[in-house]
């Protein structure tokens, strides 16, 4: 079996050392087909976007003999070599704009170098138009031009709107000599994890097209069902053996938590290639390895910031005009909203299209959780920035879960009032929907099967939870008390849908209210009431 590496970037080296390649190239084919092309793709972190750009490079160096047996080998093309411009804004630690300025003009001075080119500036945007300037006189020929993360100096500098729009304002400057250097080009592609608006990149280059959202490519980066079963056969083969399951109970748990990643409403969901990669080399033990490989503390810190809770993000809905107004500025700012953050989580990978919903006048899109491994993590890290200690929560899962699955509903409401009695004070709001969502968070993590916001044919159930042999119909209030909770549920008749499914399974029904109170000194759970079927 060919060893799967989930740490080398380089096209070359992955091939060099015999390492597993899922081959993409016809996609890079049709990229670089045309005699021109600038080209933008966006994708979460840890999708490949690194591989892809130095498989662009690896093809325009002319490098033919590493692409035998893959797509574009046999395809109709002439393997010209071109001079490149590789820029990865990955690898940069900057801790202001100077020390980015100096980074830049080193990566710059060292391809100048490369090329027999001498840069004086010591202003990286000029060095940049002269060093496209030079090599196209040089070599007479178009420069090809290859961006990584275009977007980490500004992503880097999130936490406040003044660092953000510094940045912002510095690389927009950086890029517009793309816009006055267009005719000496070949090929141009960029990634990033999101597409900022109000930068040159997107605000002045009429040339670039977004191919993000692209139905022909949106399976060009992760592993299709398809390419996970025929790439990966022997390593699934390995791991039915040593986990002692079916084959098809293997394919469906992998599914559940790595799969569910699309990026247009009728294309193929894709896996993530890092998940599968350390799924494999860690033994085939399930846990959340994409999110752990960075943890996104920007992006918790807005939620936290600004009071938004899991349930603000579940079954949401957006336009797709609105990426084009995705404003770094707005999001560094002092209040963001539930809007720029579902944007923001979409682009980063938290969130993906789960159908399209209305086609005009606007298209629209149905958001969700790709896998098990993001919900989860996501929920996880979020709980935890919450209670301000990394580690605590999990201090409530067992016992939580315990509780549930035993049917011992006190037990269960003392593990929520301890839960709820570490958040600090000044995180809580005057909502009942952030003490349903806080009861989501930590249910979900204990692995419980719970559901918000159930319709039935004259209502809305807060919650339906199902530990082993015991389903919860759950009514949550804040400063009332937990009779009118139990007595909403006795109303609206929310029991009678799981009545015969829980006979099916033998389960007990409890009908459970339980009353929050946001008074200073309190906020908590005050009283609750139970009665079981």
């Amino acid at each position: 079996m060919k060893s799967i590496s989930t740490s080398i970037y380089t096209f070359e080296e992955l091939i060099k050392y015999n390492c597993l390649y899922i081959d993409k190239t016809e996609y890079i084919y049709k990229l670089i087909s045309a005699p021109k092309g600038q080209f933008f793709m966006a994708r979460p972190r840890r999708f490949g976007k690194s591989l892809t750009v130095s498989t662009l490079d690896a093809v325009f160096r002319g490098k033919k003999a590493l692409f035998e047996g893959l797509y574009i080998y046999d395809a109709a093309y002439d393997w010209e070599e071109y001079p490149i411009i590789h820029l990865d804004f990955g690898r940069i630690v900057m801790k202001d704009i100077d020390e980015l300025n100096q980074n830049i003009l080193e990566m710059l001075s060292r391809m100048a170098v490369d090329y027999g080119i001498e840069l004086s500036s010591e202003d990286a945007a000029s060095a940049f138009e002269k060093l496209i300037y030079s090599i196209n006189r040089k070599f007479d020929k178009g420069v090809v031009l290859l961006i990584d993360e275009y977007d980490k100096p500004i992503l880097d500098h999130m936490k406040t709107p003044e660092e953000a729009e510094k940045y912002r304002s510095y690389m927009d400057s950086f890029y517009q000599v793309i816009k006055g250097s267009e005719a000496m080009l070949r090929f141009v592609f960029m990634t990033g994890v999101t597409k900022f608006a109000k930068v040159s990149v997107f605000s002045k280059l009429n040339n670039i097209e977004d191919i993000s959202m692209r139905e022909d490519y949106a399976d060009m980066l992760g592993y299709t069902d398809d390419e996970l079963v025929s790439y990966f056969s022997e390593y699934i083969n390995d791991a039915v053996d040593r986990l002692g399951v079916t084959r098809d109970k293997l394919l469906n748990e992998i599914k559940s938590w790595y799969d569910g990643f699309r990026f247009y409403d009728t294309a193929s969901s894709v896996y993530n290639p890092v998940s599968i990669g350390m799924f494999i080399n860690g033994g085939y033990r399930f846990k959340s390895y994409w999110f752990s490989t960075g943890t996104p503390t920007f992006l918790i810190e807005m939620l936290k910031k600004n009071h938004l809770v899991q349930l603000d993000f579940e079954n949401v809905n957006i336009s797709e005009s609105s990426f084009d107004t995705f404003d770094v500025a707005r999001l560094a700012g002092s209040k963001v909203t539930a809007d720029d953050m579902i944007q923001l989580l979409y682009q980063t990978g938290y969130l993906t299209i789960d159908k399209l919903v209305r086609s005009s006048p606007t298209i629209t899109y149905r958001l969700r959780f790709p896998n098990r491994e993001v919900s989860y993590a996501f929920s996880e890290n979020l709980a935890n920035a919450y209670v301000e200690g990394k580690g605590i929560v999990s201090s409530y899962v067992t016992s939580l879960l315990d509780a549930v699955d035993a049917g011992d509903t006190e037990a269960f409401i003392e593990v929520l009032k301890d839960f709820f009695a570490a958040l600090p004070y000044d995180i809580h709001i005057r909502e009942e929907k952030y003490y349903q969502s806080m009861v989501y968070v930590i249910c979900k993590l204990s692995g419980m099967d719970i559901v918000t916001e159930v319709k039935t044919n004259i209502g809305r159930i807060d919650a339906v939870l199902r530990g082993v042999g015991h389903t919860y119909i759950i009514e949550f209030k804040l400063n009332k008390s937990a009779d009118e909770a139990l007595e909403q549920i006795d109303e609206k008749k929310y029991t009678e849908g799981f009545i015969l499914p829980a006979c099916d399974r033998g389960d007990a029904i409890h009908k459970l209210g339980i009353n929050f109170c946001y008074s200073e000194g309190v906020r908590n759970i005050t009283d609750w009431r139970e009665e079981i079927i």
